[in-house]
């Protein structure tokens, strides 16, 4: 009788102890709420970086404050954590940018933390990781 209790005990040990560490990783799976940073207003959450982003369901405006730079996109979304821009006009720009109209920028939703996202941005001439703060 007490060879069979203690393998009860042993056996609860056992299963409280999955339970918990169930718990543990499922609470460090965090799940993306690509849903949420489809539209709105943000900013890159990199000092030094003046751009505000305005993003519709179609469309994206990022404009640097101290140039007055505008860069306009069309957003087509893949699915709810992929989208592709293509470049549609470049305003106030002091260079000839015209070779990049209509170029495309692919974009891949990685994280979502509260109201950051971090994307991994690919085109021809770049592979990069930022991270945007949503702002509205």
């Amino acid at each position: 009788m007490l060879r069979q209790r203690g393998n009860v005990n042993n056996n609860m040990t056992k299963l409280i102890a999955t339970i918990i560490i169930f718990f543990i990783l499922s609470s460090c799976a965090q799940e993306k709420n690509c849903a949420e940073f489809k539209t709105g207003k943000f900013i890159y959450a990199e000092n030094g970086r003046p751009e505000k982003i305005v993003r519709t369901e179609n469309t994206q405006i990022e404009i640097n404050s101290e140039t007055g730079v505008e860069i306009h996109t069309r957003v087509e979304w893949k699915s709810d954590c992929e989208y592709a821009m293509t470049y549609e006009k470049i305003l106030n720009h002091p260079k000839d940018v015209s070779r990049v109209i209509g170029k495309k920028i692919f974009v891949e939703i990685l994280e979502t933390n509260g109201n950051k996202i971090k994307v991994r941005a690919k085109s021809d001439v770049m592979d990069e990781k930022i991270e945007f703060i949503k702002t509205e």
